[in-house]
């Protein structure tokens, strides 16, 4: 199967997914991923902000915060994503580069790269050594291929997100671990 059939096949399965099971799953994310020594150690967290139909990830956000994480959020910049600290969602977040919700240009406060201890990346899959499929824009692989090699980096999924193997490309970065539900 091609890229682009798998990215179709993978959304479409993404976006019929019950928002029940949705939130379900999610939370059995949030609660394996708080058991993950190196997301527990963390001092800085980088985390994407959640599309309707992927990990949901606010209340992930919401509770980092609230346990004196640092969080930092991906913001679109051009072609390139930075990543700006995140104090309060419910006023900094709007909606942003192809409907993402990112820190209003008021709320940017850029933190840089070397500063994040973990990164939290979304996919539309992930295989078995972490590689990943995103929507086809580049922009988390050109991003991931900046970060220093001591950010931990954790993509979260649904299972069936989960596959054995995926095409890869040169230009495509793997993270170092999945979590699924």
């Amino acid at each position: 199967m091609t890229k682009q059939a798998l990215r179709t096949t993978l959304l479409r399965r993404l976006k019929q997914q019950e928002e029940g099971e949705r939130l379900r799953k999610s939370e059995a994310i949030r609660r394996g991923l708080a058991r993950v020594g190196v997301f527990r150690q963390a001092k800085t967290v980088g985390c994407y902000v959640s599309l309707s139909y992927e990990v949901e990830t606010r209340r992930l956000i919401t509770q980092m915060l609230e346990a004196g994480k640092r969080v930092v959020v991906p913001v679109v910049r051009g072609k390139r994503l930075i990543l700006s600290e995140l104090r309060d969602p419910e006023r900094d977040l709007s909606p942003g580069a192809h409907g993402v919700l990112e820190p209003a240009p008021s709320a940017v406060r850029p933190v840089p790269l070397q500063d994040v201890d973990l990164m939290l990346v979304p996919g539309l899959g992930f295989d078995r050594l972490g590689h990943r499929l995103g929507h086809g824009l580049g922009y988390f692989d050109r991003f991931l291929a900046r970060l220093p090699k001591t950010t931990a980096t954790i993509g979260l999924c649904f299972d069936f997100q989960q596959l054995d193997r995926l095409p890869i490309a040169p230009h495509d970065y793997a993270v170092q671990r999945v979590l699924a539900a």
